[in-house]
């Protein structure tokens, strides 16, 4: 079909016009204004949802720990337990202060749960957290570790090598600062549980290497190397003791421990539990070699700072330790019988030795020579031990290492180095090891080096304060020089040099003992055996060298006073050796006598010593070198002046002293023993009889009189010295005495511990009177004159109010003469003294004719009494007739 025409024209018409909409409107159009919220639509669906308010119970855990352990927090120990693993290094540093509380606050949690608390701590040894690891070493160091002591169950034991096997895991950690807080971890096992060392010795000690041989680590920070070798020190120690221990033959029940610790084995019996001495003393020598070369590495840098820091310092003192200590375990090896070596077998042990430790410590001699000349004191301590450790080789050291010579000069100058140095708390610490050897250097060393030693070490000796830390070394040293058989090292006896120095140090001696008792009382005990020894040891020394150790009993201040010496102070092993020395040097006790006596009758001494003392001069009496006169005064002067406490025994007046009766009895015994053992008993009184007379008329105490008493009757009852007519009023005034005595107490009432201790009081004198009648009737006529009152000599002896007391007199020698009858040994005498005894009589009934205005009627009734009972035993001895006493029935 064509297009229509027109086509232009129709283009132009207008458009139809838009038709309008039929019907309603579906929506409504609405105007809204900008920022006007829109209505909901009409046909919205409504979702608002209307409730009331729920109201549950209180849920609170705090209701359910009532009574349980919990921290500031109120977190129970499960629960810090479990937050000791958290993610967040905060969350573990706040359990383990928690933890830490509870256990304070609740030592039975840690009692109760100790080996969980442990098991879940030791997760923490290689924390990355710096203070989370040094929070898990307080805890360890000041509360688990010392309530694990206390516990040696299964379990603890168990746990602790669990502990032990991470903190070796820490030690190879990648991580530096992990790996030398490991070693920190390791040495605080070691030091509190030492038995847990011995299943992990090997990899200890191979991990030791390994880090000491970690250059990143030296490089690191030298200075937190001290840690490692503060552990390294600790070990090594372990295994120097342990081994020392295991060799000493009869050990101690307390030493058995050590071995049950750990122990060594080797090679074909080795097991799982131990090691073997060969691999030790292989991972020894690498330990060597690495310490020596940071002992070099240290001292270079240390030289080359203005100033010492105290870091550096204690890693190299450190290092020199560990040094020593492997020093320790060689020597004891190689000390070893040849077929216990640990050694390879196809090796000698001192070559052996020189090949294994001396090659690596020859570059120590350098570093020596690089302190050498310093200042600081610290340097001087460096070299100290140093020489240290060549003084424990000193014997497998040959001239191929450097000469004796030269190390002899270098251990001379820290001596001489030693006197100008300030800080003497550091010399006394570190100069100790050096005296200790030096007995041995100088047996070893050439005879040209001996002089300057000896002459060094005797001027420090002697320059060396009683109460330094020192004297004790110094005493042990010269000990060793003195006394060849407790050291092994014998020096040359014929060497008249060393001999010299001998006089030198003996001399010495008696000025440290005297100046340590109050100042150094070890020293004292080590200064006494000391001197013992030489007297054993060298029974022909000058003992003029030694007058000062008198002084120790005392020192005669005015004529026959004595000022007492420090020896009753001393303890009572320092006494009995000093009593013991006595023996050996006997030019010394003519001079010691009468100080040792003062010292004997002190309340302050023991008996033990006192008799002690009288055994040890009996003895040196008895080996002739004594003098029988200076034994008998020694022995005389206790026995009048010993000084009874007879406490209520005797006198009410002494009831407040504690009675020391028994030991005069003793001490009694004992001095009558040693009389009667030197021989002829007359000989004997006869020599002491000017020295007993005198004590007998000093009048002193009654006990002491029936000991003077007793002497005369052991060694001579019947001697005519009796005769004279002191003795007799002496012996006539001891029986009144005691008569009296026993009269104060007998008013009280009937006291039997009074008679017997009367009659022990007569025994004496019954004894004389049965040997010599003659002095029986001298005495009744001396106790006659007194009754009559015509002795004034007797009264003064007796200690009476004379010329009163008429009763008092008269009952006091009717006690006397009653108690003389009742001994039927002494009946045949009396009977020749028969008139004495009727004068006494008729006197007693003239004093009751007579009208005396002196007499009461209380002591009339004494005198009827006293009376009375002297006729009945009268008739009772059978010496006069019925007839003869008739008279007497009269007297009123």
């Amino acid at each position: 079909m064509g297009r229509p025409k027109g086509g232009a024209a129709s283009s132009s018409k207008k458009p139809k016009a838009k038709q309008k909409q039929r019907g309603g409107v579906d929506f409504k159009k609405y105007k809204h204004k900008v920022g006007r919220k829109l209505p909901p639509p009409k046909n919205a669906t409504n979702t608002e949802i209307k409730s009331k308010a729920i109201v549950l119970p209180e849920q609170s855990m705090a209701s359910e720990r009532t009574g349980m352990a919990v921290n500031k927090r109120g977190l129970t120990l499960r629960e810090l337990l479990q937050q000791t693993g958290h993610y967040n290094a905060n969350v573990r540093r706040a359990a383990l202060n928690g933890i830490k509380d509870i256990v304070v606050k609740h030592p039975t949690e840690l009692k109760l749960h100790k080996v969980a608390i442990i098991e879940k701590l030791q997760e923490r040894i290689c924390d990355t957290d710096k203070v989370v690891r040094e929070s898990l070493y307080n805890i360890l160091q000041s509360l688990i570790f010392p309530s694990l002591k206390e516990d040696n169950t299964i379990s603890v034991r168990s746990t602790l090598f669990l502990l032990m096997a991470n903190i070796l895991n820490g030690t190879t950690h990648l991580s530096v600062e992990i790996q030398l807080m490991a070693f920190r971890f390791l040495e605080l096992v070691v030091l509190n549980f030492p038995s847990s060392f011995s299943s992990y010795a090997e990899q200890t000690f191979n991990n030791f290497v390994a880090v000491l041989s970690n250059d990143r680590i030296n490089l690191h920070d030298r200075n937190k190397l001290n840690s490692v070798l503060s552990g390294l020190g600790h070990c090594l120690s372990l295994v120097a003791k342990t081994i020392e221990n295991d060799d000493t033959s009869n050990r101690q029940a307390h030493n058995l421990s050590a071995r049950e610790n750990w122990k060594f084995t080797t090679d074909e019996d080795s097991t799982g539990g131990a090691f073997s001495m060969s691999n030790l003393l292989t991972k020894l020598q690498n330990l060597v070699q690495i310490l020596t070369n940071s002992v070099e590495v240290s001292a270079s840098e240390l030289c080359a700072k203005s100033a010492l820091d105290v870091q550096s310092s204690e890693a190299l003192l450190s290092a020199l330790q560990c040094l020593d200590l492997i020093c320790r375990i060689f020597v004891h090896e190689v000390k070893k019988p040849q077929l216990k070596f640990s050694i390879p077998k196809n090796q000698h042990g001192p070559d052996w030795l020189r090949s294994s430790l001396l090659v690596h410590l020859n570059n120590l001699w350098g570093v020596k020579r690089l302190f050498h000349g310093k200042g600081d004191d610290k340097f001087f301590i460096f070299n100290l031990r140093i020489a240290e450790i060549f003084l424990r080789l000193n014997v497998w050291i040959d001239n191929t290492v450097f000469s004796a010579e030269e190390f002899c000069l270098f251990v001379s100058s820290l001596f001489a180095k030693a006197k100008t140095l300030r800080n003497k708390d550091l010399i006394e610490i570190y100069l100790s090891p050096l005296i200790t050897c030096i007995p041995g250097l100088i047996s070893n060393a050439p005879d040209d080096s001996k002089g300057y030693l000896l002459e060094v070490f005797t001027d420090s000796f002697k320059d060396c304060k009683v109460d330094c830390k020192l004297m004790l070394p110094y005493l042990d040293a010269v000990g060793g020089m003195l006394f060849p058989e407790k050291t092994s090292i014998w020096l040359a006896e014929n060497d008249s040099g060393v001999l010299g120095y001998h006089d030198i140090w003996i001399h010495e001696l008696p000025g440290i003992l005297l100046q340590s008792i109050d100042k150094a009382p070890l020293v004292t005990k080590v200064a006494l055996e000391l001197l013992l020894r030489i007297g054993q040891y060298f029974p022909a020394v000058d003992c003029g060298r030694l007058r000062p150790f008198m002084k120790l009993f005392g020192v005669e201040s005015l004529p026959g006073a004595v000022d007492l010496g420090p020896f009753v102070k001393l303890p009572r092993d320092c006494q009995e050796l000093a009593i013991s020395c006595l023996y050996y040097f006997p030019s010394l006790l003519p001079d010691v006598i009468e100080p040792l006596a003062s010292c004997c009758l002190s309340d302050a001494l023991e008996p033990l010593i006192l008799f002690r003392a009288i055994e040890v001069l009996q003895s040196t009496y008895k080996a002739g070198s004594l003098h029988i006169t200076e034994q008998l005064s020694f022995l005389l002067l206790l026995m009048a002046r010993f000084r009874v406490h007879p406490g209520d025994i005797v006198t009410l007046e002494d009831s407040s002293k504690l009675s020391n009766w028994d030991t005069f009895k003793s001490l009694n015994r004992l001095i009558l023993t040693s009389l009667s053992e030197m021989g002829d008993g007359s000989l004997v009184l006869e020599l002491i009889w000017n020295n007993l007379f005198n004590a007998i008329a000093q009048k002193p105490s009654l006990h002491n009189m029936n000991g003077l008493l007793r002497i005369i009757v052991t060694l001579d009852a019947g001697t005519s010295k009796l005769m004279n007519g002191n003795v007799v009023k002496l012996i006539a005034g001891y029986l009144v005495d005691a008569s009296l005595d026993l009269s104060k107490s007998t008013e009280f009432g009937f006291q039997p511990d009074k008679t017997r201790l009367f009659q022990y009081f007569l025994k004496p004198c019954t004894i004389m009177f049965d040997k010599n009648d003659k002095v029986l009737c001298s005495t009744l006529e001396s106790l006659k004159s007194f009754v009559t009152g015509g002795d004034h000599l007797l009264s003064s002896v007796s200690n009476l109010n004379y010329p009163g007391e008429l009763s008092c007199r008269v009952c006091a020698v009717t006690t006397i003469l009653i108690f003389l009858c009742n001994d039927r040994k002494l009946h045949r005498n009396l009977s020749l003294g028969k008139l004495v005894i009727k004068g006494i009589l008729e006197y007693i009934r003239h004093q009751l004719d007579s009208s005396v205005p002196d007499v009461t009627h209380v002591g009339k009734q004494k005198l009827k009494s006293a009376f009375e009972q002297l006729k009945t035993k009268a008739l009772q001895l059978n010496c006069w007739d019925r007839s003869e006493l008739e008279g007497f029935s009269s007297a009123t």
